[in-house]
């Protein structure tokens, strides 16, 4: 493992193409401090569109796709979020605290983590102002100091891009000298059928100016299962959705308005797990040099507008000095989405950012006012399955939030207040870290055992995945559930960093 480490982190100095490199992540042990290969270094796939049977003989199937939910009545009036029909508006003014995303409201949103020590997956350490380093974060308009897990994600005031005080959704993480990235994804189904469908979003969407591969940066995805972390290639991750699409906003470093400023750096389409288009950010169309870029500041919010159809996307923008001013920074031709309604996520990524130029390694952004327009869909019920909540195995005052598995004994988890109503299907949402052929076993309530057998594409290089995973609804029961989880037999020595997270009941009604 300490060399495949060696390998990603020197594979990182390919200046800014390194964000897209098959790099493989850091050598880790979970409750073994020194056990071990890392399935982040080593063979992990994805779900192919098959399972099989667990213990019990029952298999978990796929997901193949949402079903349409029932229509509403939009939830936002003309106007919101910068849109003449808005179908979703978030303006981040009613803090809802609790649960895994602090203040966002959880039965709206879904949040997921993803970040790892040298020894140990799916763990964050506190974010700290680090007065050697470039670029300090704040937080909540104030320098950043000490932000431990739990506090990271906070509704606070700052400056909106009417130049008005507003309240604005702040998260923020250390890197821990790695990749790294947070993700939130809007419950309510985005649908652009047959239609140049609507998406704004206001971040202040800074990158570090000294970036040749390393920094901070914003990215937005749409999937049409409601997976948790949807991404492309970095260094320990591999979570390419079933089927999605991510446009990359990390900068080329060669804007004419200097290297403060950035622009659409890759857009990714997905199908069936692998990456069916990926278009540099330099062969996209663009009106002219200057048009492609925009300018940034930390703590100053541009705003974009993402306009989406099947077969071609515009991306529009503003320069931080005049947000309510936008301009055409891209256009992404023979897009070719294979899906027209899915999920949007919101992503801020980060990849060691202190190796270039020594910046700091915690980043704060700031976002506001995100929504998109057409069709007013209900909500599918999600119940997360509660993180884990153990001290990080190098005592860096962090905290581990994904569960290792064992073949031997099963980790039994509650999933608290399920509300069944009449519910006609059930998934779970998850990511899993594990080599191509082993089984994640899980089981709703002590009932039938069914495993998820992590499948090759042809590519077995090391990283976490994102799944949705069906489940029986019958094994499913109205209130307190539990779910057990552990590792299908035959564990091995090389198999002890089988670790899943992010994890999610979600129930759709009839």
């Amino acid at each position: 493992m300490r060399k495949i480490l060696s390998y990603s982190r020197a594979a990182s100095t390919l200046a800014a193409s390194c964000f897209a490199l098959a790099c493989a992540g850091g050598n880790g042990s979970g409750a073994q401090a020194n056990g071990g290969n890392s399935a982040a270094g080593g063979a992990t796939g994805a779900m192919g569109g098959a399972t099989s049977g667990g213990p019990s003989g029952t298999s978990g199937s796929p997901s193949g796709g949402a079903g349409i939910p029932q229509e509403v009545p939009p939830r936002s009036p003309p106007g919101s979020c910068g849109l003449d029909k808005p179908a979703f508006c978030e303006d981040f003014e009613k803090p809802s605290p609790g649960g895994r995303g602090g203040d966002l409201d959880e039965t709206i949103w879904a949040f997921s983590r993803w970040g790892h020590e040298t020894r140990q997956h799916f763990v964050r350490i506190p974010a700290k102002t680090e007065a050697d380093k470039l670029f300090p974060p704040f937080f909540c308009g104030k320098p950043l100091g000490t932000v431990k897990f739990g506090e990271d994600v906070v509704s606070c005031d700052g400056t909106g891009v009417d130049g008005l005080t507003s309240h604005q959704l702040n998260e923020v993480y250390d890197d821990q000298a790695d990749f790294a990235f947070n993700s939130m994804m809007i419950r309510q189904m985005f649908d652009f059928t047959g239609r140049t469908g609507t998406i704004m979003v206001d971040v202040d969407a800074k990158v570090n100016p000294l970036n040749l591969g390393h920094g901070w940066w914003v990215e937005l995805w749409v999937t049409e299962d409601p997976n948790p972390m949807p991404y492309h290639e970095a260094p320990g991750v591999l979570s390419y959705p079933r089927t999605g699409f991510g446009i990359n906003l990390q900068g080329l470093n060669t804007c004419p308005q200097g290297r403060e400023a950035t622009e659409i750096s890759r857009a990714f389409v997905t199908k069936d797990f692998k990456i069916l288009h990926d278009y540099p950010g330099w062969e996209l169309k663009h009106d002219s040099d200057t048009a492609r870029c925009i300018k940034t500041q930390d703590q100053k919010l541009n705003r974009f507008k993402f306009l989406i159809a099947q077969d071609h996307a515009e991306v529009w923008a503003s320069d931080f000095d005049d947000a309510l001013n936008l301009h055409r920074i891209a256009t992404i031709e023979n897009f070719d989405i294979p899906f027209s309604r899915g999920y949007v996520h919101l992503q801020h990524s980060q990849y060691n950012a202190r190796k270039d130029g020594e910046v700091t390694g915690s980043q704060t952004y700031r976002w506001d006012n995100i929504g998109f327009d057409g069709p007013s869909y209900a909500m599918s019920r999600s119940y997360p399955v509660p993180d884990n909540d153990q001290p990080d195995i190098d005592l860096a005052g962090g905290r581990m939030y994904g569960y290792y598995l064992t073949d031997k004994t099963p980790v039994v988890v509650p999933i608290a207040k399920v509300d069944l109503g009449n519910a006609a299907t059930a998934t779970l949402n998850f990511d899993y870290l594990a080599y191509v052929g082993r089984g994640l076993v899980f089981a709703l309530n002590g009932g039938p055992s069914h495993t998820f057998i992590v499948p090759s594409f042809g590519d077995d290089r090391g990283g976490i995945r994102t799944f949705t995973v069906d489940v029986p609804i019958g094994e499913v029961i109205n209130g307190d559930n539990t779910i057990s989880l552990m590792s299908s037999p035959g564990q091995t020595e090389n198999d002890k960093e089988e670790v899943v997270g992010n994890m999610e009941l979600t129930l759709s009604d009839k």
